[in-house]
Formats: C-alpha cells, sequence, structure tokens
C-alpha cells in the first residue's frame, strides 16, 4: 500500500452531476471504472476538482462506497480530508474511514493556516491528530496559498502513518525545494505533485509521482508519461506531454476556480461524461474558454480513444 501512494499516478476526478445539481451516480460509477481499469497507482475522491467543499458529508461518505465497490479491491481508495478545524477533521477522517477509505489527502484547515508565518509545529500538530484517530496513510497536501515552511517535511517523517506530500504550489522553485527535502527523510515521504501545468517537469525534477485532477482525463496517457519519465526517457515523455500539456495549462489558467468546468467540458466532449453541470455558486465553462478548449481538442486529437481515461 505505501509504495503505491508514493509514486505512480493519483487521479483526483471530478464529481459528475446531473442537471438538478444531483450527484449522478451511474456516470460516478462507470467513472471510476474506466479510472481504475487505466493502470493507476491509486484514486482519491472527494478532492478540490471534485467539488468537495460543495458535497454534503454523506455524499462523501457514498462516493467512498461506490468507488470501494467498483474496484474491488483492485485499487486503493483514497479519499481528501477537508475541515476548517481539527476535531472537525478527525471526526470527519473517522466517518471516510469507516465507509472504506485506505488513505487519506489531509487539506490544509482554512482559514486558519493562510496566515504567515506558519510554524511547522501546527502543521504536524494537525497531522498528529488526523494519525491518532485513524490508522492509515496519510498524504499531506500544501496549496499555493497555504504553503508549508521549510522542515515541515522532516517533521511530518517522524509521525508514522505520513506517507508523502501532494505539492500544488505551482511554484517551480518550491518544487524544487520541497523534492530536495523528502530525499531527507530517506524514503519516509515521497513527493506528488499537483501541479498541473507543469506535470511532467515536476516529474523530472524528482517527484515520484502526481496526485492530480488533470488525471480525471488522458489517465492512461499520463500513467504511460510517469513511467517513461522515472526510467529516465524525457524524449518519449515528452512525446506524450506535448499533446495533452497544453490542455492542461487552458485548464489550470486564470481565473483557477474555472479548471473544473473546463474539465467538466474536456470529459463531456470526450463521452465521458454527459453534462458539463457543476454546484453553484462554481460557474460552467466560458464562450470563451469553450472556444479554445475545442481548438486544442481537434489540433492535438483529444476525442481519440488513446486520450480516454481507459487508452483505448
Amino acid at each position: 500500500m505505501r509504495q503505491r501512494l508514493q509514486s505512480g499516478i493519483i487521479p483526483a476526478p471530478i464529481m459528475p452531476f446531473l442537471e438538478n445539481a444531483a450527484v449522478d451516480w451511474t456516470t460516478f460509477d462507470s467513472y471510476m471504472g474506466q479510472l481504475i481499469g487505466s493502470g493507476i497507482s491509486a484514486l482519491a475522491v472527494n478532492m478540490a476538482a471534485a467539488e468537495a467543499t460543495a458535497l454534503e458529508h454523506s455524499e462523501q461518505v457514498e462516493a467512498v462506497k461506490r468507488s470501494r465497490q467498483v474496484s474491488a479491491g483492485e485499487t486503493p481508495i483514497v479519499s481528501g480530508l477537508i475541515a476548517p478545524y481539527t476535531q472537525g477533521a478527525v471526526d470527519h477522517a473517522k466517518r471516510l474511514v469507516d465507509a472504506g477509505a485506505e488513505s487519506l489527502v489531509v487539506f490544509p484547515p482554512l482559514p486558519t493556516f493562510l496566515s504567515k508565518p506558519l510554524p511547522a509545529s501546527i502543521v504536524v500538530d494537525y497531522h498528529a491528530a488526523v494519525e491518532e484517530a485513524v490508522d492509515v496513510p496519510l498524504i499531506a497536501f500544501q496549496t499555493a496559498n497555504a504553503g508549508y515552511p521549510v522542515g515541515t517535511i522532516a517533521k511530518l517523517a517522524e509521525l508514522k502513518n505520513v506517507v508523502a506530500i501532494k505539492d500544488a504550489a505551482f511554484d517551480i522553485d518550491r518544487t524544487w525545494e520541497i523534492v530536495e527535502e523528502a530525499q531527507e527523510t530517506n524514503g519516509r515521504i515521497s513527493v506528488l505533485t499537483g501541479n498541473d501545468t507543469f506535470v511532467l517537469e515536476a516529474m523530472l525534477m524528482g517527484c515520484q509521482g502526481a496526485l492530480i485532477g488533470l488525471a480525471g482525463a488522458f489517465t492512461a496517457k499520463l500513467v504511460d508519461m510517469q513511467k517513461l519519465a522515472a526510467a529516465g526517457k524525457a524524449t518519449e515523455a515528452y512525446q506524450i506531454w506535448n499533446e495533452i500539456g497544453p490542455m492542461a495549462r487552458l485548464c489550470w489558467s486564470n481565473p483557477l476556480r474555472d479548471y473544473r468546468a473546463r474539465m467538466k467540458y474536456l470529459l463531456m466532449r470526450q463521452g465521458v461524461i454527459p453534462t458539463d453541470k457543476t454546484r453553484a455558486p462554481q460557474t460552467t465553462i466560458t464562450a470563451a474558454d469553450r472556444q479554445k478548449a475545442d481548438m486544442l481538442f481537434e489540433k492535438h486529437g483529444l476525442g481519440a480513444p488513446a486520450y480516454l481515461p481507459l487508452g483505448r
């Protein structure tokens, strides 16, 4: 389990909705099956790409249960853990693990972690409280608005269940620092990139895998790309990245909040989901972004079977 959470591709897929904004569980089951069959290391539900902050706790629990059922033991099921305070995180962690989550991605509690400077001790204490409540592997999560100070990874490595950190700071200089710090833990903690706009570059810098929203599409292609990067075959890896990278940079362009709508539009165009419906206040894709997405879709042939989650 530990190795599967420390490397490879871990998709953080979108959550499909019906036109009335209810969860489309039928499509969810089909979509999870396609992701699980694509060669991924694990599957992370209830992440930011899934509009998790707009999901009820009961819906998050159901997402875990259904993913476990679809996986049938083939792929570890990870869940995002989002709470604004420690006791809330502890309570929800128990709820998710009882539902079948085999690992948790511990989101930074906002707004508390927004203020700077943020002492490493606060970050470690938060993860320690979750670790005490549930005995499953934990993945820390650094974001652009809640960056963890230098020294945090070394302290997190002292906890028995923290196995990786997702770096989604979208700062390539910070990625170098995180990779170097993680290397000092002698394998206790690995770095999974969450930087959708420079996935391959982050892997070539030393990230051992990706826990990433982009892998909710192009899944099999990203699995192949990660293997090539790990083998040092940069030229071959760039042949894949040069096809999907432009769409990634469009989806994660400003305003960043709209990456969910853009990803849903992409998946709808591919025929993976029937509608690109989002939950308010998240809006659907703008006309300008739709035009850009259509252009890239046609230019790079992104509707071809090779670019579907299953890759065939």
